[in-house]
């Protein structure tokens, strides 16, 4: 007779950052064997590689947070695996035979640029969020080797939302730092984000207009009052919710007086301006609001010349052969509980991938004065510090509990499917030179100057 008390579910995670690892960890506190599938070396995902470099000390709080839930005993990372190349999500569905399946990848796929033909110009000026947040949080470690750019001033922004304002920050801290740099004087990136640019340079003895460089513009298609800096409460009356409205454009005339750039509503690309196969601009139309439709306005538009643009419309999850989508987002069998298929292999969503938002500032509580304050502390405009991860990590805790309660009622894996499916897990670990300690690996992949 078959001893029950070796039968185990076994989930696969993919995604160790802050979702996929609180997924795993309330998992793993309650019996199932864990493995967590992470594309990169490290499991830290947009924390890493999404959140601007100046929350330093925020970022290695989360960091031990993620390491502290993924060190379970109950729980094996299996890193350098994507999901598509390495492994194939219609075959851990279909063929695997794992209890579930959790997706907390994030969203990574940055929009396309609205523009016909748009990307044929991407490596040629046209820049997209994903990729330039990751030069700008590596490139200075010794063994980066992924994309760089040389920031002009004057680089056109096409956005909105808070992600849209880090990216315009980004900019503008870079060609600040490379000025003064270029005069041999030196300030540091945080004290630039923390104090804004004004301070710095008078401290230097320098105003912005001694710089002689142009500003970075950030275009958005709908009005000021109509960003999603901060949600509004579908319940909220219409005096709150014209009050919420009011503190959008708080919130970017603050970050506007702070970074020094430019904004222009109702406004959005309508072509793009080449030059010998390169970007050299945007054709930028106005827009017109009714009925809650955007409309260009007939006569215009204008061309303004421009040699870097950077789309910073928003990310989306990949998408995975075998899993139907709706749209830009998957879909749901149950998305109250997340669930994306229900046979032969349960299959959830947690984090960016059930929200279908791919910004760090999208797991902030908002749709309130509470919203409005955690997104000021994200941008750098409160004194208090913006604490990334713990609304994505609570949001995470309610999703694992919904998959936990659905894992436990279907029957335990036998022993020897446990094993089998050990040893398929374990291969790939070695392959990739993992050796089963989670903090040994860690300590070794992480680079020494990692910024």
């Amino acid at each position: 007779m078959a001893d029950d008390s070796l039968k185990q579910h076994v989930v696969a995670v993919v995604g160790g950052a802050t979702a996929g690892s609180e997924v795993a960890r309330i998992l793993a506190e309650r019996g199932a064997v864990v493995f967590v599938i992470e594309q990169n070396p490290r499991p830290y995902g947009k924390i890493e590689d999404g959140l601007p470099r100046w929350h330093r000390k925020q970022r290695l709080e989360e960091y031990r947070a993620i390491d502290s839930r993924l060190s379970h005993p109950n729980i094996e990372f299996v890193p350098r695996t994507s999901l598509g190349r390495d492994v194939h999500f219609e075959d851990l569905v279909h063929n695997w035979e794992l209890s579930a399946l959790v997706l907390a990848h994030g969203a990574w796929r940055d929009r396309p640029f609205p523009v016909e033909g748009a990307d044929r110009f991407v490596g040629r000026g046209l820049v997209y969020q994903n990729s330039l947040i990751y030069w700008f949080n590596h490139y200075p470690e010794a063994g980066y080797d992924g994309p760089r750019y040389d920031v002009p001033g004057g680089v056109l922004v096409v956005g909105g939302g808070l992600a849209s304002i880090d990216v315009v920050k980004v900019l503008q801290i870079h060609v600040v730092l490379t000025a003064l740099a270029q005069r041999g004087l030196e300030a540091q990136m945080e004290e630039l984000e923390r104090e804004g640019l004004e301070p710095v340079l008078k401290h230097h003895g320098l105003t912005w207009d001694d710089l002689k460089i142009a500003p970075c513009r950030l275009y958005y298609r709908r009005r000021v009052l109509d960003m999603p800096l901060s949600d509004i409460p579908s319940e909220a009356n219409p005096k709150r919710a014209e009050m919420l409205r009011q503190a959008r454009a708080k919130i970017l005339e603050k970050a506007q007086r702070k970074y020094l750039f430019e904004f222009q509503e109702s406004s959005v690309p309508t072509a793009i301006i080449e030059n010998d196969g390169r970007l050299a601009g945007l054709v930028i139309s106005r827009t017109e609001h009714s009925d809650g439709r955007v409309r260009l306005v007939p006569g215009s538009a204008q061309e303004i010349p421009a040699t870097m643009v950077v789309s910073s419309i928003g990310s989306i999850p990949a998408e995975l052969a075998g899993l139907p989508c709706e749209g830009e987002v998957y879909s749901y069998v149950d998305r109250a509980r997340g669930l994306l298929m229900a046979e032969p292999t349960l299959v959830f969503a947690a984090g960016n991938v059930l929200s279908g938002k791919g910004n760090i500032k999208d797991s902030l509580e908002s749709g309130s004065e509470i919203g409005q304050r955690l997104a000021e502390q994200y941008l750098g405009l409160a004194g208090d510090k913006f604490k990334p991860g713990e609304a994505e990590r609570r949001q995470a805790e309610v999703q694992a509990q919904a998959v936990a309660e659905m894992v436990a009622a279907k029957p335990a894996l036998p022993a020897a499917t446990v094993a089998r499916l050990r040893e398929r897990f374990r291969q790939r670990q070695r392959a990739v030179g993992y050796d089963g300690d989670y903090r040994q690996w860690i300590a070794r992949v992480t680079p020494p100057d990692l910024q």
